[in-house]
């Protein structure tokens, strides 16, 4: 090519003469490049002016490879002064297509050089924290990443020389004819670099667009029932138009290439499965020309190449099927969109053609103008377990046999690209049980790639999806999902209101991370959730500012005080379902809290009440103390008012829990803590709970002494409901010492002063006992009648754990009638819903392992019998109850005894 050659011209041209100056080092003002831009009148040749003008000004600021930028800077000057010299003056209508598309693929490579210049920027000052092999091995990637940028800017910088020197030469054709020749060679150059431009399959110099090679079938785990309905619906109809959605790093394209793959698709549509790469797509040209490149063999001048490409489909009596992969990008062009889904459309109306998109989003785009195959394919999903698993140690099977390894992959959401990422880790000899705890510190970090590759990198696949035009187009969205990624369990559709009174425009942000499923929603459609690693991405890029915690804490303590409720409250059961639903959110959002007001040594007397009212709610559904005693924490150091109160609803979910010394010494404290507060009565009742533990611990005589002064000094302070408890415990007393006729007048009387008194909980508790007095005096239908009643009272005002005593005691009273069916079916629910509920300590659980294992035996049963007879042993033992533990001996013995027999009759 004669005229590259440097002896070619004497005199260079005026724009020859700067680009040899600026590669020669000169710096061509900024300040005079930003003026030449703005002068510019053609938006697309503007926009990839002012993308070179903010790569210049990156390259400067950049302090690491600065060799490798300089040179980078310069190559850019020397593009945009060719670029804008050989355009000056022209209007849109006086540039050419071909020229066009070249310019928004110029766009489209400046773009990607800018990312590269963020990601290498982005390292500034990690050398200070990495080790000097890390620090090394950024400085050799972004020597990589520049050559290639480099490389890029080269090749544009030939292609828009010979544009300009054909330019030239075109005007002054006229009046020279002695250059024709010259033009001819420049023509010939032209030709040959655009030739290879376009197969550009050297490493230094990647393509403008991709490869549109179709990739081979890759290896994936899982996925057989997707697959399989995707080549269903493929099968069975004419066409197809079928979306395969959900956030990034989920698998999309992999999916679709088996899809495609499959042998029953090859067979059907031949040569014509077509894949279109429409990641670098970002304008409507540059996708009509991906089309263009798949389709008509070769390249064509018209001024209407969709319509030539739609044209020669129809003409077509062969099959067709696209896969538009990633087809996002060309969606989310900002004010093209509806051309886009035109062109989806027009696809969609020829009956040959079939489509499959991939596509970050959570449904399917143009779906006013094209009629997407029914049923359609639902999100994918993230992986199952076991294929996690097997994705995982496919890459690093060393780590088979980690126990941790599920933990870890249960952590990460069985996201496929996360679990990959986790893998390539393990590979390199980091086991999954360090990964975790890396994990937990680091969270999407551990993920991140030097590459900065989406396929490589868990931080850059979720940065894309929110850097989509849509989620910038409302800040709101971002808002939202740092609201969302603070919930665990995820936010409550019914309670954005109230959680989020700051973004009165929530739903519109809603609808838009639903629509690039950066959200996806519950199984029962109550909550919006996020996946794993976008929760942690957003939790550690975009934290929930003061405000909107502050709003978010504050309606779920308002929410928590609704906990104080008893089953005797009207509102109880309503409470009591509104803090089940939230009852994972609640906790973490309360734990949170108190940490933050703890480190900050204030207190705050908001979030102890709250936490106090949400344990009152455990107290009665799930006894857990975590909250309680991290609030008394707190109450102590800073010497709240709330600190007796806490107290002593801790002694009584200790007490629950079989906890007795730990509940006598909460109670004990409680009652000190009440008396100093001048509070009395208070104190009296924490004497009344002290002789329940007591009670309970076979420390009778000490018990009696204190029902009895309580009893007499709550009488006095006019407290007649507790009065009346400490008179409940005495005939529960009686009755645990057989004194039968004693216990029921007492009892009874007891009872009838509940009634009176309208508590209607302690009337039905009274009834209870009553049951046990029928059930050792062989009233069995009278007591049967009692517990029946008891129970049913109990669910019907939302207290399942008495309502469950009831149960276990109904078994007892089956076995006592010999209906051990009965029996052993009641008292197996009874003990697999107590142990659910961490009530393995209390007397009702001991009992539904007791007479279960008589029930078990007496079915003949061994093998359970010997279990649940064996567990009620220990447990009867740690409890003191010495009768138990032998009676449970005995009943061991007879069914070694039957087992014995049988092994002798066999």
């Amino acid at each position: 090519m004669a005229w590259f050659s440097s002896s070619r011209h004497s005199t260079p041209s005026r724009f020859e003469s700067a680009t040899t100056a600026t590669l020669g080092g000169a710096h061509i003002s900024l300040t005079l490049l930003e003026k030449m831009t703005d002068g510019v009148p053609v938006p697309f040749v503007k926009a990839a002016a002012g993308t070179a003008v903010e790569v210049i000004k990156m390259t400067q600021l950049i302090q690491a490879n600065r060799e490798e930028c300089d040179d980078l800077m310069k190559r850019c000057t020397s593009l945009l002064v060719v670029i804008l010299g050989s355009l000056k003056g022209k209007t849109e209508h006086d540039i050419p297509s071909d020229l066009k598309i070249r310019l928004e693929t110029l766009t489209g490579d400046l773009v990607d050089i800018r990312t590269e210049l963020k990601v290498i920027d982005s390292r500034a000052g990690e050398g200070t924290f990495r080790s000097k092999m890390k620090a090394g091995l950024y400085h050799f990637d972004n020597t990589k990443r520049l050559t290639g940028c480099s490389a890029k800017l080269d090749w544009a910088l030939r292609e828009f020389q010979v544009m300009s020197k054909v330019d030239s030469c075109m005007k002054d054709l006229e009046r020279h004819e002695d250059l024709k020749k010259e033009l001819k060679e420049i023509q010939e150059a032209q030709r040959q670099i655009l030739n290879t431009v376009k197969d550009r399959a050297v490493e230094k110099a990647p393509a403008s667009l991709p490869s549109t090679t179709m990739p081979a079938c890759p290896k994936i785990f899982g996925r057989k029932e997707y697959i399989a309905m995707a080549l269903t619906l493929i099968l069975i109809n004419a066409s197809v138009r079928l979306a395969i959605l959900g956030p990034g790093g989920m698998g999309k394209t992999s999916v679709a290439l088996c899809i495609v793959h499959d042998a029953q698709v090859v067979s059907r549509f031949g040569k014509n499965i077509i894949w279109v790469p429409c990641e670098q797509a970002r304008s409507v040209n540059l996708l009509i020309e991906l089309l263009r490149k798949n389709i008509l063999p070769t390249s064509s001048s018209s001024n209407d190449l969709l319509g030539e490409i739609i044209a020669m489909l129809k003409a077509s009596e062969e099959l067709y099927i696209f896969l538009l992969d990633n087809f996002e990008t060309p969606w989310d062009i900002p004010g093209q969109q509806s051309e886009v889904g035109d062109i989806l459309a027009l696809l969609a109306s020829i009956p040959t053609v079939s489509f499959i998109i991939t596509m970050r989003a959570g449904q399917p785009p143009a779906s006013g103008t094209v009629e997407w195959t029914d049923p359609k394919l639902p999100p994918l999903p993230p992986l199952e377990m076991k294929p996690a698993n097997e994705a995982f140690l496919r890459i690093a099977p060393d780590a088979a046999g980690d126990s941790e390894l599920d933990i870890l992959l249960k952590e990460l959401d069985c996201v496929p690209l996360a679990v990959t990422l986790m893998a390539r880790l393990a590979e390199a000899g980091e086991q999954p049980s360090a990964l975790l705890i890396q994990w937990r510190s680091e969270k999407t970090k551990l993920l991140d790639q030097p590459d900065g590759d989406r396929r490589n990198s868990i931080e850059v696949s979720i940065k894309l999806s929110l850097d989509s035009r849509l989620v910038k187009a409302n800040p709101d969205a971002i808002n939202l999902l740092s609201v969302i990624a603070v919930l665990p369990a995820g936010a409550s559709v019914s309670r954005i209101d109230q959680i989020c009174p700051s973004m009165p425009k929530w739903r519109a942000a809603l609808r838009i991370l639903r629509n690039t499923a950066l959200v996806y929603d519950s199984a029962d459609k109550r909550f919006v959730q996020l996946l794993s690693p976008i929760s942690s991405y957003i939790l550690l890029h975009h934290p929930l500012q003061p405000v909107p915690l502050s709003d978010l804490r504050n309606a779920y303590f308002r929410l928590a005080n609704k906990g104080w409720r008893d089953p005797g409250n009207a509102d109880f059961i309503e409470s009591s379902k509104e803090l089940e639903a939230e009852k994972v959110n609640m906790e973490t959002i309360l734990l949170q809290s108190l940490a933050t007001a703890s480190a900050a040594g204030e207190g705050n007397s908001q979030i102890i009440q709250a936490a106090h009212d949400y344990s009152i709610y455990l107290y009665w559904s799930l006894p857990k103390t975590t909250i309680l005693e991290e609030a008394i924490i707190l109450a102590r150091v800073s010497r709240s008012d709330l600190l007796p109160q806490c107290l002593k609803t801790l002694g009584m979910m200790l007490s629950t829990q079989g906890a007795l010394d730990r509940a006598v010494a909460s109670y004990s404290e409680a009652k000190l803590e009440f008396l100093q507060a001048g509070n009395i009565l208070q104190a009296h009742q924490c004497g009344y709970y002290i002789g329940e533990c007591l009670r309970v611990m076979k420390r009778l005589d000490e018990a009696y002494s204190l029902f009895k002064e309580e009893r007499s000094e709550l009488l006095k302070m006019g407290d007649s409901i507790t009065a009346n408890g400490c008179s409940k415990s005495l005939g529960l007393m009686a009755l645990e010492q057989g004194k039968y006729g004693e216990a029921e007048s007492i009892l009874e009387e007891t009872r009838a002063e509940f009634i009176k008194e309208k508590d209607d909980h302690n009337a039905y508790d009274c009834l209870r006992l009553l049951a046990s007095v029928y059930i050792d005096t062989k009233r069995y239908d009278k007591a049967q009648s009692a517990l029946e009643e008891v129970k049913e009272r109990h669910l019907s005002v939302g207290n399942p754990i008495d309502a469950l005593y009831c149960q276990a005691r109904l078994g007892e009273l089956f076995c006592h009638q010999g209906r051990y069916k009965e029996a052993w079916s009641v008292l197996e629910e009874a003990r697999i819903e107590l142990e659910k509920r961490g009530l393995r300590n209390q007397v009702y659980f001991t009992d539904s392992l007791t007479w279960g294992g008589r029930a078990a035996r007496m079915l003949g049963k061994y093998e359970e019998a010997s279990s649940r007879l064996e567990e009620a042993r220990v447990l009867c033992s740690a409890l003191g109850e010495s009768y138990w533990v032998d009676w449970c001996s005995r009943e061991l013995d007879m069914v070694h005894e039957a087992q014995e027999s049988m092994e002798r009759t066999a």
